[in-house]
């Protein structure tokens, strides 16, 4: 017998492509803001933005997690667990960025969360497309694009860990706008697919 599936998991599975769709249509709202900043020194709501976006996409990611509960739960359990920290996360920064984009001062200890995005990112978009790739609920490139956002988002902290968050000046928006159309990507492989809560269940023989 398969599991019993929340309901709210089954809504957000069904809403998963939308919720892609939709973080990458923000996410290239914000790489051409990047590209803005590149340009000239201006005060942005790159943050709101980027909040936004990975907000949606990790809201996205845990209703995919639906879908692989009778394949794999265990994994799609960890998975679920790295995708709601993932959605808190890039709340926290959505947040933070209004108000830093409204000139309030936060303090300084309550973006150290932020640091932990990465984390979220990289080990969560990684093993849910390993999941995706070792079951058939999903397309197989499903599984591939998975693995970009969490290569994308690995490089790009990297990149700003050792050479800094505009050097070299192209980098931001050229990042941004992979991102952006990877999460698109994600929604186009996820559309018109069947919603898959429940593993298909063989054929009964009959006996003429």
């Amino acid at each position: 017998m398969g599991r019993v599936i929340p309901s709210y998991m089954k809504s957000l599975e069904r809403w998963s492509p939308t919720l892609f769709h939709l973080s990458g249509v923000v996410l290239v709202a914000y790489a051409a803001i990047l590209a803005a900043i590149g340009l000239m020194d201006m005060s942005s709501p790159r943050a709101i933005f980027g909040g936004a976006g990975f907000t949606l996409a990790f809201l996205g990611l845990f209703g995919l997690c639906s879908g692989l509960t009778d394949r794999s739960p265990q994994l799609a359990r960890v998975g679920s667990v790295f995708a709601v920290l993932g959605a808190l996360g890039f709340t926290l920064a959505f947040v933070l960025g209004i108000a830093e984009f409204v000139e309030i001062t936060s303090p300084a200890w309550i973006k150290l969360p932020l640091l932990l995005n990465t984390v979220w990112t990289v080990l969560g978009f990684l093993l849910v497309g390993i999941t995706s790739l070792r079951t058939d609920a999903y397309p197989r490139s499903l599984g591939v694009l998975l693995f970009v956002v969490a290569v994308l988002f690995a490089v790009n902290t990297t990149r700003i860990a050792f050479l800094g968050l505009w050097t070299p000046s192209w980098a931001p928006f050229l990042l941004g706008s992979l991102q952006a159309m990877t999460m698109l990507a994600i929604g186009y492989s996820l559309h018109d697919q069947p919603t898959p809560t429940e593993p298909a269940e063989r054929p009964i023989d009959r006996t003429v």
